[in-house]
C-alpha cells in the first residue's frame, strides 16, 4: 500500500512539474494582448495595458482662415507612458488572442507607434487634405510577422525598437470611431 501511494504521488509530481514547464503565453480573452520578453531560454510574459483609445480630429489653422488646409485624426490614449515596459531582452513578440486564428492577422491587427506628448500618447490614423484627398491609415504603423499559435491566437514577431506602442484589435465588419480598445506597451 505505501509503494502504491509513493508511486502515485510520484507520477503526480512528474506530471505537475511537466504541466507548469510547458508555458501557455496566450491570453484568456479575445483582444487581449502580452508582451513576451525574451531571453536566451528565458521568456517573461506581460499582460498589454489595456486603455480606452479615443480618436480625435484637429484641423489646420489654415483651414479656418482660407478654407484651404488639412484634417488629421489622431487615436489617443491617456498617460505619457505605458505600465506594460519590456526591457533589457534580446528579442519581443505579441501574444494577440483572436476568436480563432484562420484569418490573416494583418486584415484586423494593427500595431501602432505612439508619440507621447504632455500626459497623452497618440498617434495619426487619417489625414484630409483640400486638395490632396483622404488617406486612412496610420503614418506610424508597425509591420509585423505573424504566426499562428495554438487554436485562437496569433504570435507576432515585432522589432525591438525603444518607443511607446498601442495594438489595436478590430473586427472589420463593425468598426466604429467613437472609441477603441487599445493594448499599450513600452519598449526600453
Amino acid at each position: 500500500m505505501r509503494k502504491t501511494l509513493l508511486t502515485l504521488f510520484a507520477i503526480i509530481s512528474m506530471t505537475t512539474a511537466t504541466a507548469q514547464t510547458k508555458a501557455s503565453y496566450e491570453p484568456e480573452f479575445i483582444g487581449e494582448t502580452n508582451l513576451l520578453c525574451i531571453n536566451d531560454k528565458d521568456t517573461t510574459s506581460i499582460a498589454a495595458e489595456k486603455k480606452i483609445g479615443v480618436v480625435k480630429a484637429k484641423a489646420g489653422a489654415s483651414l479656418y482662415l482660407t478654407g484651404i488646409g488639412s484634417v488629421k485624426s489622431r487615436i489617443q490614449v491617456d498617460g505619457a507612458t505605458s505600465g506594460c515596459v519590456g526591457s533589457d531582452a534580446k528579442a519581443y513578440r505579441l501574444v494577440v488572442k483572436a476568436a480563432d486564428n484562420k484569418q490573416d492577422p494583418n486584415s484586423f491587427i494593427e500595431i501602432l507607434k505612439f508619440e507621447s506628448k504632455g500626459d497623452k500618447r497618440r498617434c495619426v490614423i487619417a489625414k484630409t487634405n483640400t486638395f490632396g484627398g483622404a488617406q486612412s491609415g496610420a503614418d506610424d504603423l508597425v509591420s509585423f510577422q505573424a504566426k499562428k499559435y495554438g487554436e485562437t491566437a496569433y504570435i507576432l514577431n515585432i522589432p525591438s525598437t525603444p518607443g511607446e506602442y498601442g495594438v489595436l484589435v478590430t473586427n472589420p465588419n463593425n468598426r466604429t470611431e467613437k472609441n477603441m480598445t487599445v493594448y499599450c506597451y513600452t519598449i526600453k
